[in-house]
């Protein structure tokens, strides 16, 4: 059997020292990761779509829009009415939207932390709460996307279920449950995945314990009935607590809609435009070939390490090739190689945690089902990978992989130890997934933000009001810039622009003006022949001078009315970068 320490767990029974050095840490953790975020979170390397997707829409919550009565989206509705609380009281700007995100980054770190700390020991908490920090999607770490919110509340529901196994109050499975109604208040397919995940560990655990009697640690004090439940009422009651919580927070939102008159339309669109949005963004799955490779080789030093256990100097001598040539492929090697490591090795980590806590005989008690639980959670996380096979998606799951990969090695290393043999062989083994992880997310944070000279890519701050404080590439900025300007003088402040682009709404937010289409989302998403029509007729009605787009939406659009329209009602006048103007003709 695997022993391991046992933990300090962090609840009124700990020593008011403990307690005192928890929250400084705390308090530590999070100036620190407010010192650092505090200097990136304004910068981007792109004009994000999901301005014009989320922050155009939550300036019209603002002003008494109904999502999917009022303006077609596909996302659920708390992005929104976050971003209208954070406009009313910050002022409506993307530095106002790039702060809200910088808070919930900050929290969902503290929040790994927390997480990692009842499990595990303190260094090895704060050493998956470090290394959560740099993990930063590269195409827009700090962009209003509903995951850098729901992150938040998909920790905080994994940190209070793993509570529970310490103070096994029926509270904390309820709040966990409306942790998780959070999260689908953000994004509805994770919140969904990972219930479903909880109520199946909750399933398993009584089935288990049915089976083979407990193996968990006898509580020490049953004084408490409401602490302490009596044997079996929580294997029947969990469950029903979980879906309690999950559905004080669900219900009143479905109320609040109805009242609106948007349930129906919001229902529809959960239930079928995400799949239609993801049809259209399918993507072929990166190559498997270099990860492969990868834990092939580090299955292959493990072995002739173990075999040359009395000739420790060789067998540390291969363990520092493979390390050193491991560093040099992840700095040095090509970036689509990388992408298959990124895309592929959390799902490792995530299936090993799975297997071993199902079948794993040598885990018993709390520290099987922790690992069980946490592999879960992060499965959730990365389930967003499908069908799409984004690498940013894979990146943003990574605090949660991180997790499970030290919660791993921290319950394996007995193993580990007994199976390479030797104090340095079982050190650098130990080290070889940790600082793969780490050099890769090293090789990306770099790259996201910095030049070969170490300066900032983002360095140019816009001049345009809804833009200050926030930094892009000079030749970015300049572009937001003119092209808000021209937007500006042709558009007055109470007519409108048809943003046929992507990129088209975010400059119709960044310009304060108006889209005549109620859909986010134009080109063949999600959008009813009944909305294309209407937009139409708006444009065609009100004799809306300006469209923005670009040449690959103009090829792409699929509406042959609207097609033919612009082609006969409307004429190219300038291109900033792809984006492309037609004005109105005048004759």
């Amino acid at each position: 059997m695997v022993k391991v320490q046992s933990l300090p767990s962090i609840d009124k029974r700990a020593s008011n020292r403990d307690r005192l050095l928890e929250f400084l840490i705390l308090i530590l953790l999070g100036v620190l990761t407010t010192g650092v975020y505090s200097i990136l979170f304004n910068r981007a390397n792109v004009l994000s779509h999901s301005i014009g997707y989320n922050l155009y829409a939550s300036e019209r919550v603002l002003e008494g829009a109904v999502p999917y009565r009022d303006f077609h989206t596909l996302y659920p509705p708390a992005t929104f009415y976050l971003n209208a609380m954070l406009f009313k009281w910050l002022g409506i700007s993307l530095h106002s939207a790039l702060l809200g995100v910088m808070v919930f980054k900050v929290l969902t770190v503290l929040a790994i932390y927390l997480s990692g700390r009842e499990i595990m020991p303190r260094v090895w908490a704060l050493a998956v709460a470090f290394l959560s920090v740099l993990w930063l999607r590269p195409n827009g770490p700090f962009k209003s996307v509903p995951m850098h919110y729901g992150a938040l509340f998909l920790a905080l529901a994994m940190y209070l279920l793993l509570r529970h196994q310490t103070n096994k109050q029926l509270s904390s499975i309820f709040l966990a449950g409306a942790s998780l109604g959070l999260v689908a208040m953000f994004k509805h397919n994770i919140g969904a995945y990972a219930l479903a995940g909880s109520l199946a560990w909750f399933v398993f655990e009584n089935f288990h314990l049915r089976s083979h009697g407990s193996d968990s640690r006898k509580p020490e004090n049953f004084a408490e009935a409401d602490e302490r439940p009596a044997a079996g009422l929580p294997g029947i009651y969990q469950p029903f607590i979980l879906i309690s919580g999950f559905a004080a927070v669900v219900l009143p939102a479905l109320v609040f809609m109805q009242a609106n008159r948007a349930l129906l339309p919001m229902m529809k669109t959960m239930l079928f435009g995400p799949g239609e949005f993801l049809l259209s963004r399918l993507a072929v799955p990166l190559s498997p070939v270099a990860p492969l490779f990868l834990l092939s080789l580090i299955a292959a030093v493990a072995y002739v390490s173990k075999k040359l256990h009395t000739t420790e100097s060789l067998a540390v001598g291969l363990w520092l090739t493979l390390l050193l040539a491991i560093i040099v492929f992840l700095l040095y090697g090509n970036q689509s190689d990388v992408n298959q490591i990124i895309f592929y090795l959390p799902m490792f980590v995530l299936g090993l945690g799975l297997l071993i806590g199902v079948a794993g005989r040598r885990l018993v008690g709390d520290r099987r089902r922790s690992l069980l639980l946490v592999s879960i959670y992060a499965a959730a996380s990365l389930m967003e990978l499908f069908p799409r096979f984004a690498r940013e998606q894979s990146i943003a799951a990574m605090p949660f992989v991180l997790v499970v990969l030290f919660y791993l090695l921290y319950l394996l290393s007995p193993v580990v130890r007994a199976f390479v043999g030797g104090k340095w062989q079982y050190r650098l083994a130990f080290a070889v997934l940790p600082v793969t992880f780490i050099v890769i997310e090293g090789r990306l944070f770099f790259n996201t933000y910095f030049d070969a000279s170490l300066r900032f890519k983002a360095a140019a701050s816009v001049n345009i009001e809804r833009g200050r404080g926030a930094y892009f590439p000079a030749a970015t900025a300049t572009m937001i810039d003119n092209a808000v300007k021209y937007i500006q003088e042709r558009i007055d402040f109470n007519s409108n622009a048809f943003a046929q682009s992507d990129a088209g709404t975010s400059l119709l937010f960044l310009s304060d003006r108006r889209n005549v289409s109620n859909a986010q989302f134009w080109v063949g998403v999600g959008v009813t022949e009944g909305e294309r029509a209407a937009t139409l007729e708006r444009i065609d009605k009100s004799q809306t001078k300006l469209i923005i787009t670009s040449d690959e939406v103009l090829a792409a659009e699929k509406y042959d009315p609207m097609r033919e329209y612009i082609e006969r009602n409307f004429e190219p006048t300038v291109r900033f970068d792809e984006v492309l103007m037609l004005e109105r003709r005048t004759n």
